[in-house]
């Protein structure tokens, strides 16, 4: 496991707070979600937004939709 995966293992296993969200990608979560949980982040203490994982830290990954934002327009 590289240091990547340890430190993203090590935030799953803290759990959701106000400066850790987790948001399910299962079913391709709208933009406009995940702009507001952003925005949400952002007017309080900062944040990290962990897509791809649901709420009792289980890691179900991303959508393929956005899995490569290179040609996406928000």
């Amino acid at each position: 496991m590289n240091t990547a995966e340890h430190e993203l293992k090590n935030l799953i296993q803290l759990g959701e707070s106000l400066t850790l969200e987790f948001k399910s990608d299962v079913k391709s979560l709208p933009d406009r979600n995940l702009i507001a949980v952003v925005v949400s982040l952002a007017n309080t203490d900062g944040g990290t937004l962990l897509l791809g994982i649901e709420d009792n830290g289980k890691v179900t990954g991303l959508h393929t939709s956005h899995r490569d934002i290179s040609n996406r327009i928000f």
